[in-house]
Protein backbone atom coordinates (compact mmCIF):
# COMPACT_ATOMS: atom_id res chain seq x y z
CA UNK A 1 0.00 0.00 0.00
CA UNK A 2 1.69 3.46 -0.99
CA UNK A 3 1.14 6.33 0.66
CA UNK A 4 -1.73 9.16 -0.60
CA UNK A 5 -0.24 11.09 -3.78
CA UNK A 6 1.70 13.92 -1.95
CA UNK A 7 2.99 12.32 1.07
CA UNK A 8 6.32 11.67 0.17
CA UNK A 9 6.86 15.73 -1.00
CA UNK A 10 5.69 16.64 2.28
CA UNK A 11 9.03 15.14 3.46
CA UNK A 12 11.36 16.34 1.07
CA UNK A 13 10.53 19.81 1.15
CA UNK A 14 9.94 20.44 4.95
CA UNK A 15 12.34 23.19 6.09
CA UNK A 16 13.96 20.85 8.24
CA UNK A 17 13.94 17.72 6.30
CA UNK A 18 17.65 16.16 5.17
CA UNK A 19 18.47 13.00 4.11
CA UNK A 20 20.37 9.64 5.97
CA UNK A 21 22.17 6.99 4.09
CA UNK A 22 21.33 3.61 5.48
CA UNK A 23 23.07 0.42 4.69
CA UNK A 24 21.22 -2.57 5.59
CA UNK A 25 23.31 -6.14 5.74
CA UNK A 26 22.00 -9.80 6.67
CA UNK A 27 24.32 -12.18 8.20
CA UNK A 28 23.91 -15.97 10.42
CA UNK A 29 25.19 -16.05 12.52
CA UNK A 30 25.00 -12.41 13.08
CA UNK A 31 28.81 -10.73 12.00
CA UNK A 32 28.88 -6.62 11.44
CA UNK A 33 29.15 -5.84 7.65
CA UNK A 34 32.26 -3.85 6.94
CA UNK A 35 32.47 -0.35 6.90
CA UNK A 36 30.95 1.36 3.90
CA UNK A 37 33.20 3.51 2.13
CA UNK A 38 33.21 7.27 1.15
CA UNK A 39 31.93 6.22 -2.44
CA UNK A 40 29.30 3.91 -1.13
CA UNK A 41 28.14 6.77 0.94
CA UNK A 42 27.76 9.00 -1.72
CA UNK A 43 25.85 6.71 -3.81
CA UNK A 44 24.12 5.35 -1.46
CA UNK A 45 20.34 6.23 -3.34
CA UNK A 46 17.58 3.63 -3.05
CA UNK A 47 14.37 4.24 -1.60
CA UNK A 48 13.21 2.38 1.42
CA UNK A 49 10.79 0.52 0.91
CA UNK A 50 6.76 1.25 2.01
CA UNK A 51 5.19 0.64 4.41
CA UNK A 52 7.72 0.68 6.49
CA UNK A 53 9.65 -2.56 6.81
CA UNK A 54 12.85 -4.76 6.90
CA UNK A 55 14.20 -4.46 3.11
CA UNK A 56 16.69 -6.58 1.73
CA UNK A 57 20.25 -5.87 1.86
CA UNK A 58 21.26 -2.81 0.00
CA UNK A 59 22.42 1.26 0.33
CA UNK A 60 19.21 3.69 0.79
CA UNK A 61 19.01 6.91 1.22
CA UNK A 62 16.03 7.77 3.58
CA UNK A 63 14.82 11.44 3.42
CA UNK A 64 13.79 12.42 7.09
CA UNK A 65 13.24 15.67 9.58
CA UNK A 66 14.78 16.68 12.91
CA UNK A 67 10.82 16.38 14.12
CA UNK A 68 11.32 13.15 13.92
CA UNK A 69 14.45 12.86 15.33
CA UNK A 70 13.42 14.99 18.34
CA UNK A 71 10.84 12.49 18.87
CA UNK A 72 12.90 9.73 18.54
CA UNK A 73 15.24 11.23 21.29
CA UNK A 74 12.62 12.20 23.75
CA UNK A 75 11.06 8.76 24.16
CA UNK A 76 14.07 6.28 23.94
CA UNK A 77 16.31 5.28 26.77
CA UNK A 78 16.11 3.89 30.52
CA UNK A 79 12.87 4.75 32.00
CA UNK A 80 13.28 6.86 34.81
CA UNK A 81 9.92 7.62 35.64
CA UNK A 82 9.63 6.46 38.99
CA UNK A 83 12.10 8.09 40.08
CA UNK A 84 11.06 11.89 39.19
CA UNK A 85 7.20 11.01 39.65
CA UNK A 86 7.24 12.62 42.62
CA UNK A 87 9.60 15.72 41.51
CA UNK A 88 7.72 15.94 37.32
CA UNK A 89 9.47 19.49 37.11
CA UNK A 90 13.00 17.08 36.61
CA UNK A 91 11.08 15.54 33.27
CA UNK A 92 11.35 19.00 32.18
CA UNK A 93 15.00 18.73 32.50
CA UNK A 94 15.71 15.43 31.18
CA UNK A 95 14.07 16.24 27.82
CA UNK A 96 16.10 19.49 27.43
CA UNK A 97 18.69 17.15 27.93
CA UNK A 98 18.16 15.08 25.48
CA UNK A 99 16.78 17.44 22.78
CA UNK A 100 20.28 19.94 23.26
CA UNK A 101 23.03 17.78 22.25
CA UNK A 102 21.76 16.72 18.84
CA UNK A 103 21.84 20.90 18.26
CA UNK A 104 24.72 21.26 20.19
CA UNK A 105 26.71 19.19 18.16
CA UNK A 106 25.23 18.38 14.70
CA UNK A 107 24.62 21.00 12.12
CA UNK A 108 22.52 20.37 8.39
CA UNK A 109 24.55 21.70 5.47
CA UNK A 110 23.98 21.62 1.49
CA UNK A 111 25.20 18.05 0.17
CA UNK A 112 28.35 18.23 -2.12
CA UNK A 113 26.67 15.74 -4.73
CA UNK A 114 22.58 16.02 -3.87
CA UNK A 115 21.02 13.07 -5.44
CA UNK A 116 17.87 13.45 -6.99
CA UNK A 117 15.85 11.09 -4.96
CA UNK A 118 16.94 12.99 -2.07
CA UNK A 119 16.25 16.75 -0.49
CA UNK A 120 20.62 17.30 -1.03
CA UNK A 121 21.14 18.42 2.62
CA UNK A 122 23.10 16.02 5.06
CA UNK A 123 23.93 16.17 8.59
CA UNK A 124 27.14 16.59 9.99
CA UNK A 125 29.09 17.00 13.34
CA UNK A 126 29.90 20.99 14.01
CA UNK A 127 33.53 21.82 14.21
CA UNK A 128 32.82 22.68 17.83
CA UNK A 129 31.92 18.57 17.83
CA UNK A 130 35.27 17.47 15.81
CA UNK A 131 37.71 19.60 17.42
CA UNK A 132 36.77 21.85 20.06
CA UNK A 133 34.88 18.76 22.98
CA UNK A 134 37.33 16.33 24.81
CA UNK A 135 37.12 12.58 23.97
CA UNK A 136 34.64 11.95 27.06
CA UNK A 137 32.32 14.37 25.78
CA UNK A 138 32.71 13.02 22.36
CA UNK A 139 31.85 9.16 23.63
CA UNK A 140 28.70 10.44 25.75
CA UNK A 141 27.11 11.97 22.63
CA UNK A 142 28.15 8.91 20.44
CA UNK A 143 26.05 6.74 22.83
CA UNK A 144 23.15 9.54 22.58
CA UNK A 145 22.85 9.56 19.07
CA UNK A 146 23.47 6.22 18.49
CA UNK A 147 20.32 5.62 21.10
CA UNK A 148 18.55 8.47 19.27
CA UNK A 149 18.99 6.96 15.68
CA UNK A 150 18.39 3.21 16.38
CA UNK A 151 14.98 4.13 17.71
CA UNK A 152 14.44 6.34 14.69
CA UNK A 153 15.21 3.54 12.34
CA UNK A 154 13.70 0.70 13.97
CA UNK A 155 10.51 2.66 14.91
CA UNK A 156 10.28 4.54 11.84
CA UNK A 157 11.85 2.50 9.30
CA UNK A 158 11.30 -1.31 10.13
CA UNK A 159 8.01 -0.48 12.29
CA UNK A 160 9.04 -1.70 15.56
CA UNK A 161 6.45 -0.16 18.51
CA UNK A 162 7.91 1.65 21.39
CA UNK A 163 10.93 0.38 23.06
CA UNK A 164 11.75 -0.49 26.22
CA UNK A 165 15.35 -0.28 27.86
CA UNK A 166 16.95 -3.41 29.03
CA UNK A 167 17.76 -2.07 32.51
CA UNK A 168 14.29 -1.07 33.18
CA UNK A 169 12.35 -4.46 32.39
CA UNK A 170 12.65 -8.06 31.48
CA UNK A 171 11.13 -8.75 27.81
CA UNK A 172 8.49 -11.35 27.17
CA UNK A 173 9.02 -15.15 27.42
CA UNK A 174 12.79 -14.57 28.82
CA UNK A 175 14.14 -16.16 31.81
CA UNK A 176 15.29 -15.01 35.25
CA UNK A 177 19.21 -14.98 34.27
CA UNK A 178 18.15 -12.28 32.51
CA UNK A 179 18.14 -9.98 35.35
CA UNK A 180 21.67 -10.99 36.42
CA UNK A 181 23.30 -10.98 33.01
CA UNK A 182 25.56 -8.18 32.69
CA UNK A 183 26.04 -7.75 28.99
CA UNK A 184 22.70 -7.01 27.33
CA UNK A 185 21.27 -5.27 24.14
CA UNK A 186 20.01 -1.91 25.04
CA UNK A 187 16.55 -2.18 23.68
CA UNK A 188 13.44 -4.65 23.34
CA UNK A 189 10.16 -3.80 21.81
CA UNK A 190 7.39 -5.65 19.63
CA UNK A 191 7.08 -5.55 16.06
CA UNK A 192 3.57 -3.96 15.29
CA UNK A 193 2.91 -6.14 12.75
CA UNK A 194 3.66 -9.81 13.60
CA UNK A 195 3.83 -8.83 17.40
CA UNK A 196 7.53 -10.75 17.16
CA UNK A 197 10.14 -9.71 20.10
CA UNK A 198 12.98 -7.71 18.84
CA UNK A 199 16.18 -7.08 20.60
CA UNK A 200 18.45 -3.94 19.51
CA UNK A 201 21.46 -2.73 20.39
CA UNK A 202 22.51 0.50 19.54
CA UNK A 203 26.28 1.74 18.82
CA UNK A 204 27.43 5.31 17.78
CA UNK A 205 30.51 7.20 17.72
CA UNK A 206 32.43 10.07 15.33
CA UNK A 207 34.18 7.09 13.45
CA UNK A 208 32.38 3.71 14.60
CA UNK A 209 34.87 0.74 14.14
CA UNK A 210 34.00 -2.75 13.58
CA UNK A 211 35.56 -3.48 17.04
CA UNK A 212 32.59 -1.23 18.72
CA UNK A 213 29.81 -2.67 16.51
CA UNK A 214 31.14 -6.51 16.65
CA UNK A 215 31.25 -5.91 21.16
CA UNK A 216 27.65 -4.94 19.77
CA UNK A 217 26.40 -8.36 17.79
CA UNK A 218 27.76 -10.39 21.00
CA UNK A 219 25.62 -8.32 23.42
CA UNK A 220 22.54 -9.48 21.19
CA UNK A 221 23.65 -13.05 21.32
CA UNK A 222 21.52 -13.34 24.72
CA UNK A 223 21.79 -17.38 23.98
CA UNK A 224 19.24 -19.36 26.62
CA UNK A 225 17.86 -16.63 28.39
CA UNK A 226 15.31 -15.75 25.39
CA UNK A 227 14.49 -19.23 24.49
CA UNK A 228 11.39 -18.02 22.22
CA UNK A 229 12.08 -16.97 18.80
CA UNK A 230 13.48 -13.30 18.37
CA UNK A 231 15.22 -10.90 15.52
CA UNK A 232 18.36 -9.17 16.58
CA UNK A 233 19.54 -6.09 15.19
CA UNK A 234 22.30 -4.06 15.68
CA UNK A 235 22.30 -0.52 14.60
CA UNK A 236 25.14 1.66 14.43
CA UNK A 237 25.53 5.18 13.69
CA UNK A 238 28.92 7.15 12.29
CA UNK A 239 29.86 10.84 12.08
CA UNK A 240 32.38 10.43 10.16
CA UNK A 241 32.12 12.61 6.79
CA UNK A 242 27.99 12.94 8.06
CA UNK A 243 25.52 11.18 9.86
CA UNK A 244 24.77 7.78 8.27
CA UNK A 245 23.86 3.92 9.47
CA UNK A 246 25.02 0.59 9.34
CA UNK A 247 21.97 -1.88 10.65
CA UNK A 248 23.23 -5.56 10.73
CA UNK A 249 19.74 -8.02 10.93
CA UNK A 250 20.59 -11.16 11.35
CA UNK A 251 19.16 -13.60 8.87
CA UNK A 252 17.59 -16.28 10.42
CA UNK A 253 15.14 -14.36 12.57
CA UNK A 254 11.73 -13.64 12.64
CA UNK A 255 10.96 -11.68 8.66
CA UNK A 256 8.66 -9.10 9.77
CA UNK A 257 8.48 -8.54 5.83
CA UNK A 258 6.39 -11.89 6.03
CA UNK A 259 3.62 -9.91 7.44
CA UNK A 260 0.68 -7.35 6.28
CA UNK A 261 1.37 -4.44 8.24
CA UNK A 262 -1.27 -2.66 6.28
CA UNK A 263 -4.20 -4.77 7.36
CA UNK A 264 -3.94 -3.41 10.92
CA UNK A 265 -3.67 -0.03 11.97
CA UNK A 266 -1.73 1.01 15.31
CA UNK A 267 -5.32 2.65 16.66
CA UNK A 268 -6.39 -1.02 16.44
CA UNK A 269 -3.56 -2.52 18.33
CA UNK A 270 -4.33 0.18 20.75
CA UNK A 271 -7.71 -0.24 21.62
CA UNK A 272 -7.61 -4.28 22.11
CA UNK A 273 -3.62 -5.00 23.26
CA UNK A 274 -2.97 -3.96 26.93
CA UNK A 275 0.50 -4.48 26.92
CA UNK A 276 0.98 -2.44 23.44
CA UNK A 277 -0.98 0.44 25.73
CA UNK A 278 1.08 0.02 28.73
CA UNK A 279 4.51 0.15 26.26
CA UNK A 280 2.99 3.15 24.55
CA UNK A 281 2.06 4.92 28.06
CA UNK A 282 5.24 4.38 29.17
CA UNK A 283 7.33 5.65 26.49
CA UNK A 284 5.12 8.95 26.67
CA UNK A 285 5.66 9.21 30.55
CA UNK A 286 8.41 11.83 30.41
CA UNK A 287 5.98 13.79 28.45
CA UNK A 288 2.68 13.29 30.41
CA UNK A 289 4.82 14.44 33.72
CA UNK A 290 6.29 17.70 32.27
CA UNK A 291 2.68 18.45 31.05
CA UNK A 292 1.53 17.93 34.31
CA UNK A 293 4.32 19.50 36.20
CA UNK A 294 3.30 22.86 34.22
CA UNK A 295 1.22 25.85 36.09
CA UNK A 296 -2.47 24.93 34.57
CA UNK A 297 -2.80 28.70 33.23
CA UNK A 298 0.09 27.57 30.50
CA UNK A 299 -1.58 24.01 28.87
CA UNK A 300 -3.42 24.60 25.76
CA UNK A 301 -5.66 22.38 23.07
CA UNK A 302 -4.76 22.39 20.15
CA UNK A 303 -6.69 20.73 17.29
CA UNK A 304 -5.38 17.95 14.84
CA UNK A 305 -6.88 16.03 12.20
CA UNK A 306 -8.13 12.06 13.04
CA UNK A 307 -7.04 11.07 9.16
CA UNK A 308 -3.78 10.80 11.08
CA UNK A 309 -5.10 7.29 12.09
CA UNK A 310 -4.96 6.35 8.44
CA UNK A 311 -2.11 4.17 8.09
CA UNK A 312 -1.54 5.10 4.45
CA UNK A 313 -0.56 8.61 5.75
CA UNK A 314 2.19 7.19 7.84
CA UNK A 315 6.12 7.97 5.86
CA UNK A 316 8.97 5.75 5.45
CA UNK A 317 11.80 7.18 7.66
CA UNK A 318 8.75 9.31 10.08
CA UNK A 319 8.02 8.49 13.57
CA UNK A 320 5.79 11.44 13.31
CA UNK A 321 2.99 12.83 10.17
CA UNK A 322 4.43 16.30 9.39
CA UNK A 323 1.81 19.16 9.92
CA UNK A 324 1.56 21.79 7.97
CA UNK A 325 0.55 23.84 4.19
CA UNK A 326 -3.30 23.20 3.30
CA UNK A 327 -3.24 19.41 4.94
CA UNK A 328 -6.42 17.98 6.63
CA UNK A 329 -5.40 19.79 10.28
CA UNK A 330 -5.36 23.16 8.64
CA UNK A 331 -8.39 22.81 6.99
CA UNK A 332 -9.75 21.65 10.72
CA UNK A 333 -8.29 24.65 12.41
CA UNK A 334 -9.92 26.71 9.52
CA UNK A 335 -13.30 26.29 11.00
CA UNK A 336 -12.69 26.80 14.19
CA UNK A 337 -12.98 30.01 16.25
CA UNK A 338 -11.15 30.60 19.45
CA UNK A 339 -13.68 29.34 21.41
CA UNK A 340 -13.95 26.04 20.27
CA UNK A 341 -14.56 23.67 22.84
CA UNK A 342 -13.05 19.65 22.71
CA UNK A 343 -16.66 18.25 21.74
CA UNK A 344 -16.73 21.08 18.61
CA UNK A 345 -13.35 19.73 17.53
CA UNK A 346 -14.54 16.35 18.05
CA UNK A 347 -17.94 16.73 15.81
CA UNK A 348 -15.22 17.87 13.13
CA UNK A 349 -13.52 14.70 12.91
CA UNK A 350 -10.64 16.26 15.11
CA UNK A 351 -8.45 15.43 18.35
CA UNK A 352 -8.15 18.12 20.68
CA UNK A 353 -4.36 17.59 21.94
CA UNK A 354 -2.94 19.12 25.03
CA UNK A 355 0.21 20.63 24.47
CA UNK A 356 2.56 23.51 26.45
CA UNK A 357 5.69 24.80 25.39
CA UNK A 358 8.39 23.58 27.70
CA UNK A 359 10.42 26.51 29.73
CA UNK A 360 13.55 27.08 28.97
CA UNK A 361 13.01 25.01 25.64
CA UNK A 362 12.20 25.46 21.43
CA UNK A 363 9.68 22.44 21.73
CA UNK A 364 5.81 22.01 22.25
CA UNK A 365 4.93 18.41 23.89
CA UNK A 366 1.39 17.15 23.70
CA UNK A 367 -0.96 14.48 24.00
CA UNK A 368 -4.23 12.99 23.30
CA UNK A 369 -6.97 12.52 26.17
CA UNK A 370 -7.02 9.21 25.97
CA UNK A 371 -3.36 8.78 25.92
CA UNK A 372 -3.11 11.31 28.95
CA UNK A 373 -5.75 9.49 30.85
CA UNK A 374 -3.66 6.30 30.19
CA UNK A 375 -0.64 7.34 32.18
CA UNK A 376 -2.40 9.44 34.61
CA UNK A 377 -3.42 6.00 35.81
CA UNK A 378 -0.16 4.43 34.92
CA UNK A 379 1.73 6.90 37.08
CA UNK A 380 -0.07 6.36 39.92
CA UNK A 381 0.72 2.84 39.43
CA UNK A 382 4.04 3.78 39.48
CA UNK A 383 3.78 5.95 42.11
CA UNK A 384 2.29 2.94 45.29
CA UNK A 385 5.10 1.06 43.43
CA UNK A 386 7.90 3.20 44.78
CA UNK A 387 5.86 3.52 47.96
CA UNK A 388 6.04 -0.08 48.54
CA UNK A 389 9.59 -0.85 47.57
CA UNK A 390 10.64 2.26 49.68
CA UNK A 391 8.54 0.32 52.68
CA UNK A 392 10.44 -2.85 52.04
CA UNK A 393 13.90 -1.86 51.08
CA UNK A 394 16.56 -3.15 53.44
CA UNK A 395 19.26 0.07 52.99
CA UNK A 396 18.93 2.63 55.36
CA UNK A 397 20.07 5.09 52.16
CA UNK A 398 18.04 3.94 49.72
CA UNK A 399 17.90 6.56 46.33
CA UNK A 400 13.95 5.67 46.73
CA UNK A 401 13.87 7.56 49.95
CA UNK A 402 15.23 10.94 48.66
CA UNK A 403 11.94 10.70 46.41
CA UNK A 404 10.59 11.69 49.97
CA UNK A 405 13.39 14.30 50.59
CA UNK A 406 12.74 16.28 47.20
CA UNK A 407 9.22 16.46 48.17
CA UNK A 408 9.84 18.22 51.45
CA UNK A 409 12.06 20.78 49.44
CA UNK A 410 15.31 19.59 50.56
CA UNK A 411 17.65 20.46 48.03
CA UNK A 412 20.07 17.85 47.83
CA UNK A 413 20.40 14.59 49.79
CA UNK A 414 23.05 12.25 48.53
CA UNK A 415 21.66 8.44 47.88
CA UNK A 416 24.67 6.93 49.79
CA UNK A 417 27.53 8.71 52.07
CA UNK A 418 29.86 10.52 50.37
CA UNK A 419 32.84 7.78 51.19
CA UNK A 420 30.91 4.77 49.02
CA UNK A 421 33.17 3.25 46.03
CA UNK A 422 31.48 3.55 42.38
CA UNK A 423 31.56 -0.67 42.80
CA UNK A 424 29.35 -0.53 45.69
CA UNK A 425 27.45 2.36 44.40
CA UNK A 426 26.85 0.30 41.12
CA UNK A 427 25.81 -2.66 42.96
CA UNK A 428 23.23 -0.53 45.02
CA UNK A 429 21.56 1.13 41.93
CA UNK A 430 21.30 -2.23 40.08
CA UNK A 431 19.47 -3.72 43.15
CA UNK A 432 16.85 -1.15 43.09
CA UNK A 433 16.54 -1.28 39.63
CA UNK A 434 15.99 -5.15 40.41
CA UNK A 435 13.20 -4.39 42.72
CA UNK A 436 11.16 -2.16 40.41
CA UNK A 437 11.58 -5.14 37.55
CA UNK A 438 10.49 -7.87 39.62
CA UNK A 439 7.57 -5.63 41.39
CA UNK A 440 6.46 -4.75 37.71
CA UNK A 441 6.58 -8.78 36.44
CA UNK A 442 4.69 -9.48 39.37
CA UNK A 443 1.90 -7.01 39.04
CA UNK A 444 1.76 -7.29 35.56
CA UNK A 445 -2.06 -7.70 35.27
CA UNK A 446 -2.87 -4.49 37.78
CA UNK A 447 -0.37 -2.41 35.36
CA UNK A 448 -2.39 -2.96 32.15
CA UNK A 449 -5.63 -2.70 34.58
CA UNK A 450 -4.74 0.19 35.16
CA UNK A 451 -3.88 2.51 32.08
CA UNK A 452 -6.95 0.92 30.35
CA UNK A 453 -9.14 2.46 32.97
CA UNK A 454 -6.98 5.62 32.23
CA UNK A 455 -7.20 5.33 28.44
CA UNK A 456 -11.39 4.74 28.77
CA UNK A 457 -11.92 7.35 31.05
CA UNK A 458 -10.18 9.69 28.69
CA UNK A 459 -11.86 9.01 25.36
CA UNK A 460 -15.38 9.91 27.43
CA UNK A 461 -14.01 12.49 29.54
CA UNK A 462 -13.34 16.30 29.43
CA UNK A 463 -9.99 17.37 30.16
CA UNK A 464 -11.74 19.58 33.07
CA UNK A 465 -11.85 16.35 34.75
CA UNK A 466 -7.72 15.74 34.17
CA UNK A 467 -6.32 19.06 34.68
CA UNK A 468 -9.61 21.48 36.52
CA UNK A 469 -9.42 24.09 33.68
CA UNK A 470 -11.10 24.47 30.57
CA UNK A 471 -7.65 24.92 28.15
CA UNK A 472 -7.70 27.55 25.68
CA UNK A 473 -7.53 26.85 21.62
CA UNK A 474 -4.03 27.38 20.24
CA UNK A 475 -2.32 27.30 16.94
CA UNK A 476 1.21 27.31 17.41
CA UNK A 477 1.83 27.05 13.35
CA UNK A 478 0.58 30.88 13.54
CA UNK A 479 3.63 31.61 16.02
CA UNK A 480 6.27 30.23 13.66
CA UNK A 481 6.41 26.24 15.00
CA UNK A 482 6.68 23.20 12.97
CA UNK A 483 4.40 20.76 14.01
CA UNK A 484 4.07 17.01 13.80
CA UNK A 485 1.62 14.65 15.56
CA UNK A 486 0.65 10.98 15.95
CA UNK A 487 -3.20 9.68 17.08
CA UNK A 488 -1.97 10.52 20.23
CA UNK A 489 1.25 12.66 20.72
CA UNK A 490 2.41 16.03 19.91
CA UNK A 491 5.46 17.67 18.72
CA UNK A 492 6.05 20.98 17.84
CA UNK A 493 9.59 23.03 17.07
CA UNK A 494 10.35 26.39 16.53
CA UNK A 495 11.67 27.11 13.26
CA UNK A 496 14.14 29.49 14.08
CA UNK A 497 15.71 27.05 16.11
CA UNK A 498 16.33 24.73 13.44
CA UNK A 499 18.38 27.35 11.75
CA UNK A 500 21.65 24.97 11.88
CA UNK A 501 22.64 25.09 7.99
CA UNK A 502 26.08 25.84 7.57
Amino acid sequence: MLPPQGAADITMSAPDAFDIPVFVRRSSPLEPAPRPTAVMLSQASNAWPTPADMPPDGNYLVTTTWRDILDAAVTVGRDIAPWIAAVPKLARREILARRYPLSAYLIRRQAVVPHQDGVGREVVPSVVYTHGTENSTRSAFGYHVGMTMAEWACRGLMGLGPTTHAESAVPPGALAGWKHSKSLPDLFGTHSSTSGLWLVEAKGGRVLGSHSRRKGARQLDVGSLVPDAHQKVLCGTSLQQRLFMMIDIEADGPAAENADSSEQVDDDVLEHNDDALVELARARMLTYLALVSLPRGSLRVTAVSDSLNDRPSRRTGGLVHLLGGEDATSALRHGLDHEATSSDIAQREGIDMLAARLPGTDLMIGMSRRLFGACQELAGAEATMVVEIEKTSGSRHSELQTIRALTEEVASVPALPGDVNEQRYERHLSERHERVRGYRDRRRDEFRQATRRGFIAGESSPWERFIEITPQLTSPAEYGFLEAATRDTYLAVEQEALDLDT
